[in-house]
């Protein structure tokens, strides 16, 4: 009697940094007994909402969360916060066959059983949407300005936030012509990423032998969207990694991203994505009211099946 292959194993990352309701929605959906979901809750949110999705998740096996990151936008500290994750699941001897970034607005519009069939089909490649630099026409031709120039962050007061003061601008640039650590060529793109077992562990292995390349980024802008890009694209794994994220994102509108509701779902059903951002509960929780209906009742079909 042939034996079953093994079914493939996802590690699941989520940043989330605000409403616990969603992330928990969302975990809770995306839940298997064989996965790892490893959280991440902003440390600049309150720990009041923290401990609500600690407890809501604490009778569910395989939940890991991670050290909490400050994360502003545009800082390192989503990046910091994926690697937090990316060594706990080294920690745990690597036993899962893709790794996936998500946050707390993201939702799935595939089942588990086509998110997985996806991934083995995708036999060992990775999704990892990216452009080599020059990138035509993106941000006037001067993008590169994201890595040359030296951005800083400050940590304005949460105090003052609290009495509704917003910062008119987010970080400051000093003009400068900094280049990659070990002659790495520039590479951006989407910082949501699928990631095979052997990219996981070359990240570890690379930002180890290379103590420079973490740091370098502290003074990157939006780092988060050239970090993996930059290192796994100048790396002997660039040939297993697909110019795509698997994740459904709609920049046509604003806000950007379009906060998804109802009218979208015929574009996700056709979507051969197994992801789609962004949620909001208070503004149209009922699209992930259709979605659970759907997903209840999984289907494979044509469309769960990723197009290079």
């Amino acid at each position: 009697m042939a034996q079953e292959s093994p079914r493939t194993r996802i590690a699941y990352i989520v940043s989330a940094h605000h409403r616990p309701e969603m992330a928990i929605r969302l975990i809770r959906r995306i839940h298997a007994p064989d996965h790892g979901i490893f959280i991440h809750y902003n440390r600049r949110s309150s720990d009041e909402e923290y401990h609500q999705l600690v407890d809501a998740l604490k009778d569910l096996s395989g939940i890991t969360f991670l050290p909490r990151q400050k994360c502003r936008w545009g800082d390192t500290g989503l990046v910091l916060a994926s690697l937090e994750g990316i060594r706990a699941i080294a920690a745990g001897g690597f036993v899962y066959d893709y790794a996936i970034l998500l946050t707390g607005a993201d939702y799935p519009i595939k089942s588990d059983e086509q998110i997985r069939a996806a991934l083995s089909a995708a036999n060992g490649h990775s999704f990892l949407e990216f452009g080599r630099w020059p990138i035509a026409n993106w941000e006037k031709g001067k993008g590169i300005r994201r890595i040359h120039n030296y951005h800083f962050h400050p940590p304005f007061p949460d105090w003052l936030r609290a009495y509704g003061w917003q910062p008119s601008w987010q970080h400051i640039t000093i003009p400068a012509r900094r280049k990659l650590p070990g002659s790495l060529h520039p590479y951006f793109g989407n910082g949501f990423w699928y990631l095979s077992r052997a990219c996981l562990k070359y990240v570890l292995d690379y930002t180890a032998e290379h103590p420079d390349y973490i740091p370098f980024f502290k003074h990157v802008y939006i780092p988060d969207e050239c970090f993996y890009q930059c290192l796994l694209m100048n790396s002997p794994l660039a040939p297993t990694i697909q110019p795509r994220s698997l994740t459904y994102v709609d920049w046509s509108r604003k806000p950007f991203p379009a906060i998804l509701n109802v009218s979208d779902m015929p574009r996700l059903l056709q979507s051969d994505c197994l992801f789609a951002r962004k949620f909001d509960n208070k503004v149209d929780a009922a699209i992930m009211d259709q979605l659970d209906r759907m997903l209840d009742q999984p289907k494979v079909t044509e469309s769960s099946r990723v197009r290079p």
